[in-house]
C-alpha cells in the first residue's frame, strides 16, 4: 500500500472531513468552495475562543473516534507520552490519535527500548577472529609450512618446474614384472 495518497483520495477525505465543520458565514463548508466575490468579502470569521472543557463532549465517542482518525491520518498530534500530549485536555482527540499512532507502531516493531536494544547489539564492535584463538594456535599457525614436493601424475602432462624454465617433472611409468 502506497503511503501517499491520490489527489482524488486527498480530495474526498477533505471534503469527509468539511463536512464535519460549522458552516462559515457565507454557507459553505469548505474554504475553497469560496470561490465567489461575496464569500471573499466575509472575510474570516473570528470567534472567542470556548472553554476547553466544552469543546470536546465526551460522551460524543462517535465524534471523539471520527476526530481522532482524521488527526491520525493528518499526523497533527503530539508524540504519545510527550510534555504536549500530557498537557492536552483529557477529552482531546489528538490524545487518541497519537495513542492510536503509539498502538500501530507497538503492531508493527513491537517494544521501543527492546527495538533499540536490538540496534545497540547489533552495531556493536565484536573482537576479531584472533582475538578468540589460544597463543598456541596463532603460533601454530605462524609456523612455516614445508614445501610442497611436485610429483606428475600418470596419464596427465609433464609439470613444468617454477624457477627452472625448461624443466619438466615426467609421471614414471613402472615396467611390469
Amino acid at each position: 500500500m502506497s503511503t501517499t495518497s491520490s489527489t482524488p483520495e486527498q480530495l474526498r477525505r477533505r471534503r469527509e472531513a468539511a463536512g464535519r465543520l460549522e458552516p462559515m458565514p457565507c454557507g459553505h463548508q469548505d474554504p475553497l468552495d469560496c470561490q465567489a466575490e461575496a464569500c471573499r468579502e466575509t472575510g474570516p470569521v473570528v470567534t472567542e475562543p470556548a472553554d476547553e472543557a466544552s469543546v470536546f463532549d465526551p460522551s460524543d465517542i462517535v465524534q471523539l473516534w471520527a476526530d481522532a482518525r482524521s488527526l491520525y491520518l493528518t499526523g497533527e498530534f503530539p508524540r504519545y507520552a510527550s510534555p504536549g500530549w500530557m498537557a492536552l485536555h483529557p477529552d482531546d482527540p489528538r490524545r487518541l490519535a497519537a495513542a492510536l499512532a503509539a498502538a500501530e507502531l507497538w503492531r508493527k516493531y513491537g517494544d521501543e527500548e527492546a527495538l533499540l536494544a536490538w540496534f545497540r547489539e547489533a552495531s556493536r564492535a565484536r573482537p576479531s577472529i584472533a582475538d578468540r584463538r589460544i597463543r598456541a594456535e596463532l603460533d601454530q599457525a605462524a609456523k612455516p609450512k614445508p614445501p610442497h614436493q611436485l610429483r606428475a601424475t600418470p596419464g596427465w602432462p609433464p609439470i613444468a618446474i617454477p624457477g627452472q624454465p625448461g624443466r619438466y617433472l615426467y609421471a614414471r611409468q613402472e615396467k611390469a614384472a
